[in-house]
């Protein structure tokens, strides 16, 4: 389960780039196929995901960490909406990839690091 999670999120951040490549470079939007498999992705993240927190807390392993990674993640989801959002600025939608950059940045360092005592 760790590694389909770990290629969904791969596959989020791939997603995520694409669509900030066409609002930066073209003022262009996601094709629909594209925004389709955006929200099958990031159901499929949440549920592998939650699969993985009841391994953890069956293990009765710290979670802190994943607690700040699903904080982010929503972060980055509401950051990602408003950047891709047609009826944005230019300043909404840069403001709002810088955001979400920002949160992908986060959730891949807590992955990495795992920090035992986080709050």
């Amino acid at each position: 389960m760790k590694h389909l999670h770990m290629l969904l999120a791969v596959l989020v951040i791939a997603l995520f780039l694409y669509q900030s490549y066409l609002v930066l470079s073209t003022k262009d939007r996601a094709p629909r196929a594209v925004k389709i498999a955006n929200h099958i992705v990031y159901a499929l993240v949440l549920l592998s995901g939650a699969w993985m927190l009841l391994q953890l807390l069956n293990a009765n392993a710290p979670v802190q960490w994943v607690i700040a990674k699903m904080v982010l993640f929503v972060a980055a989801i509401s950051a990602s909406m408003k950047a891709f959002n047609p009826r944005s600025t230019p300043v909404q939608n840069k403001a709002g990839i810088f955001i979400a950059t920002v949160a992908y940045i986060g959730i891949v360092i807590l992955a990495y690091v795992k920090p035992d005592n986080l709050f």
